[in-house]
């Protein structure tokens, strides 16, 4: 379960700029759209929202949590001594020039919130620290300053060791997992399973959709899945055929084809099962179109969702999805934060975390988040990113917020633009 990410120096981000799945106080749609936490008297939201103009560095925050993910997971083991570590400072400041970049995760392992975070420049993790809250005290279980590393008591004393093996662009916590330490691969499992989804690149989704169709309970539910929203067909399929029977019917060079059948003996076709009628409207036969050639993109996108979304319902997970709404309709789109946000649907307490353009989705009629589940991305003039929610803006529940989110109020990008009301082309 997340409960609060923080990042600073990293890209767009100046200044220390968090998004949080603490539920504040507010009264709206309790009973859907928040659960309870095996942490005392803490209710997380089950999803949050991320709007903001073109460039004001929505897809940022979610390059930075990527970020923090793959050093994660792989910093001990991919890097070498003296290896430069791919982060990317904010450049439009000297005052960020020496600085490190800054990374926080709070989040819920096995009933327990943990505090994990770190600082990086190209060369060197600067500082690392762990923390474990029991009721309302945190507990140091190490903390780290380039390469001097303090174990806390609470800590397994025998990863002391490790202490003498971390490099500098390593992080311990990875090199504790990597030895087999217990709580550390608890943690580091919590973060992988943090997933991510391009709303406009769907190719690696749409090969995990149809790899869950091979298992018989997988594929009962995408097929349900698929079958509610109503795209035209009702049942998908998948089968797998030999490279060779599909290019012997092209126009490949012989060499080249000999090249492609050994380095991908096999493919994936998916395909999607519509009824034939005859005048009547009597059913008299089926007919199989290829998803990838004679299905809409849109159809396409949510079958390349279908399968990230059962496995996070399912399994109680995280799902990020950038450019959410791109290519599918808004109504399907709703469904899905629907899911989300819904006692019944998401009975893992699932989380999701969208960024989207689509404005209708806070429309006061549509009744889909709270005010502290919507936040909005803003660049100022300086390059620098900040995010706010409606509730941390202390926007009235009865506001118009679509309204006002198009009229710039929420955005400064969005204001500065307004000020013209119209694009300028001179030729």
């Amino acid at each position: 379960m997340l409960v609060k990410f923080s990042v600073r120096n990293f890209l767009s981000f100046k200044e220390t700029t968090s998004i949080s799945f603490v539920a504040t106080s507010l009264s709206e749609y309790r009973n859907d759209n928040l659960f309870q936490s095996p942490i005392n008297d803490l209710s997380l939201l089950k999803s949050i929202v991320v709007y903001g103009f073109n460039s004001s560095g929505k897809s940022n925050l979610f390059k930075a949590i990527g970020f923090v993910k793959g050093f994660i997971l792989n910093s001990s083991k991919d890097s070498i001594s003296g290896e430069e570590i791919m982060v990317e400072r904010f450049k439009l400041s000297t005052e960020t020039v020496d600085e490190p970049s800054f990374f926080e995760i709070q989040f819920i392992d096995n009933g327990h919130k943990y505090r994990y975070g770190f600082e990086v420049n190209t060369e060197r993790v600067c500082s690392e620290f762990l923390y474990y809250q029991k009721k309302t005290k945190e507990f140091l279980l190490f903390e780290r300053r380039l390469q001097n590393i303090e174990l806390g008591k609470k800590f397994d004393l025998e990863n002391e060791k490790l202490m003498q093996i971390t490099r500098e662009n390593a992080l311990f916590l990875s090199v504790c997992a990597q030895f087999n330490d217990t709580l550390s691969n608890s943690l580091i499992q919590s973060i992988r399973e943090i997933n991510f989804i391009s709303g406009i690149d769907d190719l690696g989704s749409t090969d995990y959709t149809a790899k869950m169709l091979g298992d018989r309970k997988f594929h009962l539910m995408v097929n349900n899945l698929l079958q509610s929203a109503n795209l035209g067909f009702n049942e998908i399929r998948v089968r797998k055929v030999s490279t060779e029977e599909i290019l012997m019917k092209s126009d490949f060079p012989k060499e080249l084809r000999k090249i492609l059948i050994k380095n991908n003996p096999e493919n994936v076709i998916i395909s999607t099962k519509h009824l034939i009628y005859d005048k009547n409207k009597e059913i008299v036969g089926e007919e199989y179109f290829d998803l990838n050639s004679e299905e809409s993109l849109g159809t396409r996108k949510f079958f390349a969702l279908a399968g990230p979304l059962i496995d996070t319902l399912t399994n109680g997970t995280v799902l990020i999805i950038d450019e959410f709404d791109s290519r599918l309709h808004p109504v399907l789109c709703k469904a899905i934060i629907k899911l989300f946000n819904s006692a019944d649907k998401n009975p893992y307490n699932a989380q999701l975390i969208i960024a989207s353009h689509n404005s209708s989705f806070i429309n006061s009629t549509n009744k889909l988040f709270r005010r502290d589940q919507v936040f909005i991305a803003g660049k100022s003039k300086f390059g620098i990113t900040r995010l706010e929610s409606l509730f941390d803006k202390k926007v009235r529940k009865d506001a118009s917020f679509e309204k006002d989110y198009l009229a710039g109020k929420y955005d400064e990008t969005t204001i500065e633009l307004s000020i013209s009301n119209q694009l300028n082309l001179d030729f």
